[in-house]
């Protein structure tokens, strides 16, 4: 059995700027699919998220360079496949474009490799549970967003089934997001998990002054609180805050986790299998946080793609403590029935009984319709 086509395809999602964080405003989602088929007709898929124009430039790595290395590859050889692609990185280097794009390659063969076999994913890689606790992910900044808002919101996860949510900080003056940190603590009550993540926003001295503050409000853990890269500053802040550290969702490879978890920088060591190297990298990183005693959460900001190869793989963790259930980027609900999964047992999801991650209904076709259905209900310029 060989690798025949390999391709992806681009769908943006227009949001109008209606909501942000610290890091970007969502004018538009652009989310990238990436497809494997084999020669016998069986096909993988996968999502991968991207900030605005980089969509574009991992379909393009995809479709022009990706593709002719593992067209006629068997699909079985993930790591082969892996360290081929990691050769063309400029001067040995491993990041960026060529990072979400070899991650969206690793998780469609992962899918594909489960259907060959008829098999659920989780079940293929080695299951541990078969269901697994979420959080609700919002709390986002919004246009004429007031305090009682937020709470609305928030207190709708709790009614939805949730017992965990998260907001955004870091995006406007301290006192402001003290402020959205009591409010929101006092509407989901005591006894729900209440993470805070400020997208990289402050510096160590600031990150510790706002933790010294929040703390009284029972913070579960602290998200990306500094730069990605500074795993020093982490390790300061995991230290002295009073609020565990969660990081780091973009960071890649088994190695720069390896170097965070070491230093103690995180007590939560926080994947995106988009963003890590995929499933086959996600697996080694895992194994570095089990030999550290830390648990691992999985950062699923996109549709039921992304959320579904989450979910099974967060099932094969015997230290999984959640996967992110992002209410703001469900988008793909709005084009089909099945882009939803939902919650079992208060805010536990199952993995979906079927080959793969469960995502047969997404197809070539399917985002050629949905990509034409986004531009008919576009206005006319």
């Amino acid at each position: 059995m060989k690798i025949k086509h390999v391709f992806a395809k681009q769908i943006d999602f227009p949001m109008g700027g209606k909501v942000w964080n610290p890091a970007l405003t969502f004018n538009a989602k652009e989310i990238v699919f990436i497809f494997v088929e084999t020669d016998t007709g069986i096909l993988g898929v996968s999502e991968v998220w991207s900030f605005y124009g980089s969509a574009r430039s991992i379909v393009d790595t995809i479709n022009h360079d990706i593709a002719p290395l593992v067209t006629g590859e068997d699909p079985h050889f993930t790591e082969r496949i892996r360290h081929r692609i990691a050769g063309i990185a400029p001067i040995g280097t491993l990041e960026g474009v060529l990072i979400n794009a070899l991650s969206g390659l690793d998780n469609a063969l992962w899918d594909l490799r489960a259907k060959l076999l008829n098999t659920p994913l989780y079940q293929l890689l080695g299951a541990y549970s078969d269901s697994v606790y979420t959080y609700a992910s919002g709390g986002l900044y919004g246009r004429d967003k007031t305090i009682d808002d937020l709470k609305a919101e928030v207190t709708g996860y709790i009614d939805q089934g949730f017992s965990g949510v998260k907001i955004k900080i870091g995006g406007v003056p301290q006192r402001d997001d003290l402020e959205r940190i009591s409010a929101t603590r006092e509407a989901i009550g005591p006894d729900a998990r209440l993470m805070i993540d400020a997208v990289h926003a402050y510096n160590v001295p600031e990150a510790l002054s706002l933790a010294a503050k929040a703390q009284q409000h029972d913070i579960y853990w602290f998200e990306s609180p500094i730069a990605l890269a500074d795993n020093a500053g982490h390790a300061v802040i995991n230290a002295r805050a009073g609020i565990p550290v969660c990081a780091n969702e973009s960071l890649y490879g088994c190695q720069n986790f390896n170097d965070l978890i070491s230093r103690r920088g995180t007590e939560y060591v926080h994947l995106d299998l988009c963003a890590c190297g995929g499933i086959t990298e996600a697996r080694k990183i895992s194994a570095i946080a089990e030999a550290h005693g830390l648990p691992v959460t999985l950062h699923s900001a996109n549709s039921v793609c992304l959320f579904s190869a989450s979910i099974n793989f967060s099932a094969t963790l015997s230290q999984c403590d959640s996967v992110e259930y992002h209410q703001v980027h469900q988008w793909l609900r709005a084009y089909a029935p099945e882009a939803t999964m939902a919650l079992t047992d208060g805010p536990y999801v199952k993995p979906l009984e079927a080959p793969g991650i469960g995502m047969d209904f997404i197809t070539p076709d399917f985002i050629d319709k949905i990509a034409a259905e986004i531009a008919s209900d576009l206005p006319a310029d």
